[in-house]
């Protein structure tokens, strides 16, 4: 049986989606770490960050991703800096494989535009915002992946396929 699989990356790179193809080709359960802090605070990651701040929000984030420890047969889609904490990145290595799905910088940011759902993205020059933040994540995306993968200009389903092709040459981080 294949090992959970967990994806990180940043905003835009195509996790959730990604996420859910997954999960019908391994029939493994799909939990998004943002939707569970939205279940478990009774609402909206703006409205959390608004009234809390991230700080408040990251607290919130590791004891979510902290109650996954344990289970099995899961695609875990991460929020784009869960993996900023150093201590997150060990948790996440004890829960599955970890995939850094990525893609150039312009295809993320037109993706991550798309929604009025960033909050971090609510500034006055957000692609600068989006490069400035991008760039300061990148050593922690390479230090929590066992492998990355470059989405650009491929569909999810192509994703998936590759996702999972490679997460079967790190089976061995799992095996006795």
């Amino acid at each position: 049986m294949l090992p959970n699989l967990i994806l990180i990356g940043f905003m835009g790179c195509g996790k959730s989606s990604v996420g859910r193809r997954l999960s019908t080709l391994t029939g493994h359960r799909l939990i998004d770490s943002d939707e569970q802090i939205v279940q478990a605070e009774g609402r909206s990651i703006a409205k959390i960050f608004a009234a809390e701040g991230e700080g408040y929000f990251r607290q919130v984030e590791k004891q979510v991703l902290e109650s996954l420890i344990g289970l099995a047969g899961i695609i875990l889609s991460t929020g784009g800096g869960l993996v900023v904490p150093p201590e997150n990145r060990l948790i996440l290595r004890k829960i599955g494989i970890v995939g850094w799905l990525d893609a150039e910088p312009d295809i993320l940011f037109e993706r991550a535009s798309r929604s009025g759902k960033r909050p971090l993205l609510k500034t006055e020059n957000p692609r600068e915002t989006f490069d400035t933040l991008r760039e300061s994540r990148m050593e922690a995306y390479s230090d929590a992946a066992d492998f990355r993968f470059d989405s650009s200009g491929l569909s999810h389903d192509v994703v998936a396929r590759g996702l999972l092709e490679e997460a079967q040459r790190h089976l061995h981080r799992f095996e006795g």
